[in-house]
């Protein structure tokens, strides 16, 4: 009798295509983002507004999104890698939830 070392279980299939398609349509938003960012310095527009903290804390929380999801991916392609492909995918789909949001707000706010 030979002791052979179990194998590790195999990284799911559906998961791998969840992250795919979900990393996808964040790096489609990226589209919709930078316009956006470029409009976001519009916050200092008001006479003394670059002396505020609030349109600095607007700008900065705008221009940081790209770096969310670069930091929130790593995230989880480390925990798919690690075979815990249920909380990676939790991961990105809190980050790209956020999105559909936005576009039912726009879409809601245009029909009237």
């Amino acid at each position: 009798m030979t002791d052979s070392p179990s194998l590790p279980p195999k990284r799911p299939r559906w998961a791998w295509i969840t992250l795919v398609t979900l990393q996808l349509l964040q790096l489609l938003s990226l589209l919709a983002w930078l316009p956006i960012a470029g409009l976001s310095f519009m916050a200092f527009d008001a006479t003394g507004s670059e002396n505020m903290w609030q349109p600095w804390a607007f700008v900065i929380a705008i221009g940081s999104y790209p770096l969310w999801l670069l930091a929130a991916g790593t995230a989880t392609w480390l925990l798919f890698a690690f075979r815990r492909p249920r909380t990676a995918v939790g991961i990105a789909v809190a980050f790209t939830l956020p999105m559909f949001g936005m576009l039912a707000v726009l879409l809601l706010g245009n029909l009237g």
